[in-house]
């Protein structure tokens, strides 16, 4: 398993990358959009899967990276889906193929709660660590489902089991200032060991199957260990 310091990322063939927020069809995305597009496999297609909004939100993101270079592919929202999409052979043939998968949505706990133990997340992970090289991308709230934990927005600011792909980091996407970060100054509470990443938006921390750890975009990372002790 990669691992900088504190922070551990899942060993395997495509990158792993968390962006902190923006419009896609804005362009706030640009410094993000054009080096990953860069590193992941354009002869394999794309899939975006949202947690929240209509398909017609899902297929102009899909749009928008094609249009800068990207490959085609298809695009899915979890309100007009079942969790019985993480179980149809069609999607999991897609994913299967696909070389890079899109996660958005501000609220990324209906996400998780539908694709834990599910066929579909088997596949994400295998499709991750072999040499299909899927890279994932999770932009926004969906950047928090890469993580060991997953909290929701507020006022609830509900906690879910992450995706564990960064087992021991939690992320915060529309970083701002640590003082004004739930997440990050409550990390103690989480447990032990672990590292919070607020990522402000229009900038991504890029996980590399070689260790690497590149920032892409305007911005910059902020990073708070958790001073908890015992096991997390």
């Amino acid at each position: 398993m990669p691992q900088q310091g504190p922070l551990q990322w899942l060993d395997g063939e495509g990158w792993l990358v968390a962006a902190g927020g923006g419009d896609v069809l804005r362009g706030d995305l640009g410094a993000v959009i054009a080096p990953l597009l860069s590193l992941v496999n354009l002869d394999r297609p794309m899939v975006a899967l949202l947690a929240e909004g209509t398909r017609a939100e899902a297929d102009t993101i899909l749009d928008a990276f094609t249009a800068l270079g990207g490959p085609s592919g298809e695009a899915f929202v979890l309100p007009e889906t079942t969790r019985a999409l993480f179980h149809a052979p069609a999607f999991l043939e897609l994913l299967a193929e696909a070389g890079l998968l899109y996660l958005g949505g501000e609220n990324p706990l209906p996400l998780l709660m539908n694709l834990h133990n599910t066929p579909a997340l088997e596949r994400l992970r295998r499709g991750f660590t072999t040499l299909q090289g899927l890279t994932l991308i999770g932009v926004g709230g969906a950047a928090a489902t890469l993580g060991r934990y997953a909290i929701g927005p507020a006022p609830d600011y509900l906690q879910a089991l992450g995706l564990d792909f960064l087992p021991t980091a939690v992320i915060e996407p529309h970083f701002t200032r640590t003082e004004a970060s739930i997440v990050l100054r409550n990390l103690n509470q989480l447990g032990a060991g672990l590292l919070g990443l607020g990522l402000p938006d229009a900038t991504a921390l890029a996980f590399g199957p070689q260790g690497q750890v590149e920032t892409w975009g305007a911005g910059q990372a902020t990073a708070v260990v958790s001073t908890a002790r015992g096991a997390s």
